[in-house]
This record gives structure tokens, sequence and C-alpha cells, in this order.
């Protein structure tokens, strides 16, 4: 297996310099951010591959600082059959992250209420956005979970796993594994940071991955197209028998 290069994010929640924008919501606050790579091409089989972000707390620390990171994308319809004993129910969410990875030091799980984190975008459930039929359904819940959870067994859905390290000045790193079946697409990062269990300052940034080559070619067949991919699959078996067995007569 190949590592490939890390991506490397500078988040400097701090200082707001002219090209700053504002986020999502009157109040959030502004935040300067930096990227240092807006694509990563890796191959199908790649491994070890990370996200890496810097980000600096925006106030004077307390023992309640600290920060969140997720790693987000790509943004698609999600469609879940469940089977009932009066048959099959369906509910579809409008948008849902195909790879999720939320990583918190220890102090923002413990001080930060669970309102705040889904306000800040940070809970897996949340994430999963239904029909708006379905939004008030008292079986949204259970259907999120289940969304999550069958995520979670494909390794598209991690939590925790994050890992953290702090440096002079309050600067942090956080290290977040990329999963290795993601698939290609645009992809968000984003850090918040929270004090006193309140959100201080957010940052997000966009990369996207790329997969190349023949095999990722063979890849996004697969995944997108089937039927064709089948074929295709077929029909370079007969053709590779056909040649060994021509080869074996001679």
């Amino acid at each position: 297996m190949k590592s490939f290069a890390l991506l490397a994010i500078m988040l400097m929640l701090g200082a707001v310099p002219a090209t700053a924008q504002r986020l999502e919501g009157p109040d959030r606050p502004l935040m300067a951010a930096g990227i240092s790579e807006d694509r990563i091409d890796v191959e199908v089989n790649y491994s070890d591959s990370s996200v890496i972000v810097f980000a600096a707390m925006p106030q004077p620390e307390n023992e309640t600082s600290g920060i969140a990171v997720a790693l987000v994308g790509p943004m698609m319809k999600q469609r879940m059959i469940r089977a009932t004993q009066s048959g099959e129910q369906t509910i579809e969410f409008v948008a849902a992250p195909q790879v999720l990875a939320i990583g918190a030091e220890p102090v923002v799980a413990s001080t930060v209420p669970e309102d705040t984190m889904i306000e800040a975008g940070l809970n897996a459930q949340a994430t999963a956005l239904p029909n708006l039929d379905q939004l008030l359904s008292p079986d949204l819940p259970e259907w999120r979970a289940a969304f999550v959870n069958l995520k979670m067994e494909q390794g598209l859905y991690t939590f925790g796993n994050t890992r953290f390290r702090h440096f002079d000045g309050g600067l942090r790193r956080a290290t977040i594994d990329l999963p290795k079946n993601a698939p290609p697409g645009e992809y968000t990062v984003r850090a918040v940071a929270f004090r006193d269990g309140s959100v201080v300052g957010e940052s997000r940034q966009a990369f996207t991955l790329a997969r190349s080559g023949l095999d990722a070619t063979l890849f996004d067949l697969s995944r997108q197209h089937g039927l064709i991919y089948g074929f295709v699959a077929v029909l370079l078996g007969v053709l590779v028998g056909g040649v060994a067995a021509w080869i074996g007569r001679k």
C-alpha cells in the first residue's frame, strides 16, 4: 500500500483579515482561514492519507476551552428502506454526507451541551436532512440512528479517532484519517472553538478528493453504472480466458 501526502489546512480562528467571510447565521464570528491544497489525488488502493487541521483559540483560554473538528462530504441524497409487518417503509434524506469524521477534545465533550453541538453541525444524526413531510415524523430519530450505524459499519463514519496535539501559544493540531473507501467529490473540513460551553469561533475550508488512473475509472464505473461494469467484467473474463486457452493449444 502506498502512503500519500497529507493535506494541511491552516484554520486561524482568531484573526479577521479583509478576505474573511461571514459564516451561516448572523451571530457567527468572522474567521480567517487558509488551505495549502484544494485537491487530493489518490489511487483506489491508497492508505494512510490524513487531513491535518491547525487551529488557534480566538479568545483567552480557561479550563473549558477546546476545539472540535469535522470532515464532511460529499453531500448526496440517501434513501433507506426497512421491512415491517405492514410492508416496506422508506425515507429519503435530501442531503446527507457520505463521509463524516467528528472529533473533539475531551473538555469539549464534557462541557458542551448536545444542542450546541447540533447547532454547530457536529452531531452525526442531525446532518441527515429529511424531506419536509418527514421532518416531524416520530420515527425520524430511529431512521437517522439506523443511517449512522450503517455508515459506521461501512467505515465511512468515524467518531473519536481524531488525534489532537497542543503547541505553545494555544495552537492545536488535529489529524483526521481519511477513510480508505472515501468516494471522490467535494469535502469540507470544519473547526469549531468552544469556551464555557458556547461557540466562540468557527472556520471551514473545502477540498476535492479525486481518484486517478485506470483503477479509478473502473471504481467509478462499478459505483455509478453497475450493469455496465458487470458486462465489462464478464467480457474481460471471457477475453482473458480465450487468450489463455489459445496460448495453451500452442
